[in-house]
């Protein structure tokens, strides 16, 4: 059994959102997904899906994308992206009695695989303005920092390895921690996964004993990584 993680898949089977408008890279990118995706990953495997599955914006319209992730091999631990308008967070235990029995949806808590803890929420991003102004969400960004929380208490004590996924990177435009990486230190996090940048810095490697993974499609060659096993 391995984990595998990927992000940003950015689908939409039930509209046409033709990604292309973002670079060529992004050419026919779910068939170039699903192609890597069946190649590599067995039914036994999990694989994090770290946000933006889909461009609906209603659950109606986000099924067709969800079945097409339900028909890829493994089971998938999906948490939420900032384009998941789909996903109301209110309605996760809703959506998960509908969906496939593949998919499960992490939010905030945490999912043990062969003695490995697996967390992760969608996390939040603050930058500054050029007047030096916060335009964050505090209420948001202290929801998400609870959600975290509770997902690493929720992991027992002695696991081999601690998986925290994101979609939101733990770090600003600088590269410079915010609270979701001090969260991750203390806790003892082995791994990081994150999706969400596209273009501009970003950062990965071991940095204070946590190996970060940027795992987004067009950043990983559209097809997923292997984080264990």
């Amino acid at each position: 059994m391995a984990i595998y993680a990927i992000s940003d898949l950015h689908l939409s089977m039930c509209a046409e959102k033709p990604m292309e408008i973002f670079g060529e890279v992004w050419h026919d990118h779910a068939r170039r997904i699903a192609a890597n995706w069946d190649a590599i990953v067995k039914p036994e495997d999990k694989v994090i899906v770290a946000g933006d599955h889909s461009w609906a914006l209603r659950f109606p319209e986000a099924r067709p994308d969800l079945e097409w992730i339900a028909a890829r091999p493994g089971t998938k631990l999906l948490i939420r992206g900032n384009h998941d308008y789909w996903w109301r967070r209110e309605a996760t235990n809703r959506i998960q009695r509908s969906i496939h029995e593949s998919i499960r949806l992490v939010n905030g808590h945490a999912v043990m695989v062969d003695g490995v803890g697996i967390t992760g929420t969608r996390g939040w991003r603050v930058e500054s303005t050029e007047e030096g102004e916060d335009p964050g969400d505090d209420r948001v960004l202290n929801r998400e920092l609870a959600n975290l929380r509770r997902g690493l208490d929720e992991i027992p004590l002695g696991v081999t390895r601690k998986i925290v996924a994101l979609h939101y990177p733990p770090f600003d435009e600088g590269l410079a921690p915010n609270a979701f990486a001090a969260i991750i230190e203390e806790y003892g996090v082995d791994t990081v996964v994150y999706g969400h940048i596209h273009a501009g810095s970003y950062l990965e490697g071991v940095v204070r004993g946590v190996d970060y993974r940027l795992v987004a499609v067009d950043h990983v060659g559209f097809r997923p990584v292997l984080i264990s096993g």
